[in-house]
């Protein structure tokens, strides 16, 4: 076997996939998109992975070469050959990193969650909470520098979780108190107790809705869950009462993403 770090071309890439690429498992696209996107933000590192090649045959790193092939960039990585034929087998068994892990690898507390919060905030930031949208480990330790008092909206109390999803509940958190924290206060308060509310506000409306689905079979998604906290909130703010929260999604009379005020 011979081991060395060299330079990956697009134009050496796309020779060793046309060339040697056989019996491989079926290509990724979302994650040959999402290499492809960590090479052009220039977050690609040397990590001591390695591209591993047999005689004619490209035992692993398909979806790093196709990610510098569409890239359209050269990266540097470390490129092992002689490998004995038996051992493809052996390869790509071990467990993925996770973003918490990541984060929690960095020290952070509740790493887990905090990592799920940063994915939900950036995604109400940019437009997509209703989206389907993939982030790196690179990208989620960028959204706490980006975020970095999400970390203070972290909700530890376990009360909260047959009602609404933790992510949901912390990243509104985050979105609230940067209106008005005291009002994102008692909204986490209000909603996940279930104390000093009287029928008619939005948060006892948003509540019941929330019970309601809590014992449904049919539960609602994050975005939906999403949308209803944001239009209570919108009342909230507005002091109106409220007799019911809906978002139509879809259908003739669909509705955008609701915008917090």
């Amino acid at each position: 076997m011979n081991a060395e770090l060299k330079t990956i071309t697009p134009e050496w890439a796309k020779k060793i996939l046309n060339e040697k690429n056989a019996g491989n498992r079926a290509m990724s696209r979302l994650h040959v998109d999402a290499l492809a996107k960590e090479i052009s933000k220039g977050r690609w590192k040397v990590n001591g992975d390695t591209i591993c090649l047999n005689g004619n045959r490209l035992i692993d790193g398909q979806h790093r070469l196709a990610a510098v092939v569409q890239s359209g960039i050269s990266i540097q990585s470390f490129v092992i050959e002689g490998l004995p034929s038996d051992v493809f087998d052996t390869k790509d068994i071990g467990k993925r990193r996770s973003p918490g892990d990541t984060l929690g690898v960095r020290g952070e507390q509740n790493a887990c969650r905090l990592a799920a919060s940063l994915v939900m905030i950036d995604k109400y930031m940019t437009g997509r909470v209703d989206k389907a949208a993939a982030y790196s480990n690179t990208e989620i330790e960028e959204l706490l520098e980006k975020y970095p008092e999400a970390r203070n909206s972290l909700q530890t109390s376990d009360c909260h979780k047959k009602l609404l999803t933790p992510s949901v509940l912390d990243s509104c958190h985050y979105l609230f108190s940067r209106k008005n924290l005291q009002l994102a206060d008692e909204f986490v308060q209000k909603v996940t107790r279930g104390t000093g509310m009287q029928e008619g506000e939005p948060w006892y409306v948003l509540r019941e809705r929330l019970v309601r689905n809590s014992t449904s079979k049919a539960k609602l998604q994050k975005p939906y869950l999403m949308a209803l906290c944001i239009k209570a909130w919108n009342f909230a703010r507005s002091g109106k009462t409220v007799r019911c929260l809906r978002w139509r999604e879809e259908g003739a009379t669909s509705e955008s993403f609701p915008v917090i005020q």
